[in-house]
This record gives C-alpha cells, sequence and structure tokens, in this order.
C-alpha cells in the first residue's frame, strides 16, 4: 500500500512540474500571444514596469490560475500524501519529494502567482499603494518561507544550489518592493520624514543586495548567460 502512496506522491509532483513548465511557456516573451489574447490596443505600447515577461494580461491571468493550480497539488501531497508515507520511506524518499522541497516548492508558485498580480497591480492605475504594498507583503512572506524551508537542504548538484541562489534572490527582491512601497505611504502620510526615508532607505539597500544575488545566481552553474 505504501507503494501505491509513493505512486500519487511522484505523480502529484510531476504534474506541479508541468504546471509550472506551463506557465513558463506562457510568460516568455516571443510565446506572447501564442494562445493568449493581448489586451492591449492594437498599435498601443505598454508601460510601466511589468515583473515577468512581456505577456499580455490574458496570459498572466490564465499563469496566476495555473499557479495556484500547481500549489494545490504540492499543498495536497504534502497534507494529505506523505502522512501515508511509513516513517522509514518518508527518510528515504528522493530529495524532490522531501517535504522540505515540496512545502518550498508551493510557496514559490504562491510567491511567483502574487509577484505577477503586483506586476498588474503596478501597470493598472485603478490600484491603490495599499494595494500594491499589501500584494508586496504577500509576496515577501511566501518567499521567505520559501527559503527557510530549502535553505538548509543538502542540494549539493549545481542545479541544487542555483535553486537555492534563485530563492534567495527572489526573497530579497520582495522585500526591497515592500520597503519601497511602504516608505511612499509613509511620506504621503503623517509619519516622520525620518521613517520615510529608513524605509526607503531599507529598500534600496536590499535592491543592491538583490542585483548582486540575481547576479550570483546567473553566474552559478550552470549559467543562465
Amino acid at each position: 500500500m505504501s507503494d501505491s502512496w509513493y505512486e500519487v506522491l511522484s505523480v502529484l509532483h510531476l504534474m506541479a512540474v508541468l504546471l509550472l513548465s506551463q506557465t513558463n511557456s506562457l510568460l516568455l516573451p516571443n510565446k506572447a500571444t501564442a494562445g493568449c489574447q493581448n489586451t492591449s490596443s492594437e498599435g498601443e505600447i505598454p508601460t510601466g514596469p511589468q515583473v515577468i515577461g512581456t505577456s499580455g494580461n490574458d496570459c498572466k491571468r490564465a499563469s496566476i490560475d495555473i499557479f495556484l493550480k500547481a500549489a494545490g497539488y504540492l499543498d495536497f501531497a504534502v497534507q494529505k500524501v506523505l502522512p501515508q508515507l511509513p516513517l522509514e520511506l518518508r527518510n528515504d524518499l528522493p530529495l524532490d519529494l522531501t517535504e522540505g522541497v515540496l512545502k518550498s516548492l508551493c510557496l514559490q508558485a504562491l510567491g511567483l502567482g502574487v509577484e505577477i498580480q503586483m506586476g498588474m497591480a503596478i501597470d493598472s492605475i485603478n490600484a491603490t499603494l495599499a494595494v500594491k504594498r499589501r500584494l508586496a507583503c504577500e509576496m515577501a512572506k511566501y518567499w521567505h518561507q520559501a527559503h527557510e524551508y530549502i535553505k538548509d537542504l543538502p542540494l549539493a548538484n549545481g542545479w541544487g544550489e542555483k535553486h537555492k541562489l534563485f530563492v534567495q534572490w527572489k526573497h530579497i527582491e520582495a522585500k526591497a518592493v515592500a520597503y519601497y512601497l511602504h516608505g511612499l505611504i509613509l511620506e504621503e502620510g503623517n509619519a516622520s520624514a525620518d521613517i520615510a526615508a529608513a524605509a526607503l532607505q531599507a529598500a534600496e539597500e536590499y535592491l543592491k543586495e538583490s542585483k548582486k544575488t540575481c547576479e550570483g545566481f546567473h553566474m552559478a552553474l550552470p549559467s543562465s548567460r
């Protein structure tokens, strides 16, 4: 019976990874119009920062749904399937199927989904700073938790270490965005100028650290550039 649960666990992991691969295809700039309708008017040049790729809003919304679905598969695997396995089998699972990796991957999917929502909010004239800050804080929370689950795992191969760097980079980047938006809100409110300046200074420091970590991620083997 434990073999059957192991197969279920493997299939859930595979389904989640395939969904994540699907979002990657959706969000690649050269695939932006393949299967998705761009909501920009003809001849209109998109303006404002975009968090991921240059795909239209339809592709972004579709990718958010897929990220949530992938996270759902992974959460089900952790909450419902792993407890069915005997302890000795759980201790002997391939690293990709261990609880820490599955939880981290689930949180990464949630973080990426919020990141896309954040990009859409930045592009929207109707989204307030408070909404953007809430999304940024939610994004930072997911990446922080993902980093906590994965940072001490023995991912010895090149891809594993690169994956750790990716999660670390996204975590720091999310904190930079959250502090920046928090600083802007403080500037607009009744907070002292010193408090607002401190938040913006923290954002700048995190941004520098994020760029450094991003470069380390790309330079780590296998090289991304």
